[in-house]
């Protein structure tokens, strides 16, 4: 057995703060995960939500399966034992009740795990981080939500640069559009939108994604526009739309949003599991190949407005997201 595994935060300067996590426990299973990031700033002891969410949820799955008597890793009881954990750390921050009345003050993290069950693997996942076996089957649970926002974002950046503006300013009126919507005028879009201009931002962004999202209903994609990131709570843990997906937030997970599947370990010759800072995969499953990987990515696309679009972008000592990958060779 080989096993290769890298993590490097987004914020190249401030390391400590990565909320991306791995887990390698050689004989119960291997894990990562991804700690969502809270676009109002909180902390809770000097870390973020996203920080918080990632550690817990992680002790959590190496707890769970150092104690799973019967080896057997029932995806409910996996849910409820990290969701215990994560109310658990709202308790100690005395905002339990706060959490469960409001979702969008809840931490977030999702979790692609492979479980050593002896003869067989048995792989859960849940949010958008992935999976993929043997160097070819490819898992992601990406319903096309923050492609919705993306859209905003890009457009946003077209509109300002055929006006005039500086990298900066594309990138502080993209990011408002992201994270606020284009409902109404954020105060960062002042300088190079007026009513008129995000009006016409809303329609092309609403054009662009009915043109790539077919399958979502136009009625699921206008409220992720009005309200851009800081309104996607609404589809979280819920079946309402095809836009809904799971988070380990603290609270009940919808099952059919969790795929579980089993592979037999003879059929088994390698794993990796990822976050979402891989824009793409590695040509191959070596650490090596998914880096070069990383780095054409960040060549073709810094940004992330054209072929990889994105809420965020990279910049000189900022990168897009956190990223995180194990590989498991048998």
């Amino acid at each position: 057995m080989k096993i290769e595994a890298f993590s490097e935060g987004k914020k190249l300067d401030a390391p400590e703060a990565n909320e991306d996590q791995f887990l390698i426990l050689p004989g119960l299973g291997y894990a990562v995960i991804d700690g969502a990031t809270d676009i109002s700033g909180r902390l809770y002891d000097g870390k973020s939500t996203g920080w918080l969410a990632s550690h817990v949820a992680m002790q959590g799955v190496a707890d769970f399966l150092s104690r799973d008597a019967d080896h057997e890793l029932a995806p409910e009881r996996l849910v409820d034992h990290l969701s215990a954990a994560l109310r658990a750390c709202y308790a100690r921050y005395g905002i339990l009740e706060v959490a469960r009345d409001n979702p969008a003050r809840r931490f977030g993290a999702t979790l692609t795990l492979a479980a050593d069950l002896g003869d067989t693997f048995r792989f859960v996942l849940i949010g958008d981080s992935g999976l993929r076996i043997n160097g070819t089957g490819l898992f992601i649970n990406d319903t096309g939500l923050d492609l919705v926002t993306a859209s905003l974002r890009r457009e946003a950046y077209r509109r300002v640069g055929e006006a005039g503006g500086s990298a900066a300013d594309r990138a502080q009126v993209g990011r408002a559009c992201a994270f606020h919507g284009a409902a109404k005028l954020h105060p960062d879009m002042l300088s190079w939108l007026d009513q008129t201009t995000l009006r016409q931002l809303y329609d092309e962004s609403l054009a662009w994604c009915r043109a790539r999202l077919p399958a979502i209903p136009e009625a699921d994609i206008r409220p992720l526009l009005d309200t851009g990131i800081s309104g996607q709570a609404r589809f979280a843990n819920n079946t309402t739309s095809p836009l809904c997906y799971a988070v380990l937030d603290g609270f009940e997970i919808p099952m059919p949003l969790v795929q579980v599947f089993d592979r037999p370990r003879a059929a088994v010759r390698s794993i990796e599991l990822f976050t979402d800072g891989y824009f793409t995969p590695g040509a191959t499953p070596a650490l090596d190949d998914w880096e070069e990987a990383f780095a054409e990515v960040e060549r073709i696309d810094p940004e992330k407005i054209n072929r990889y679009p994105s809420v965020k972008g990279s910049s000189a000592r900022m990168r897009t997201d956190d990223r995180t990958v194990v590989i498991v060779h048998l």
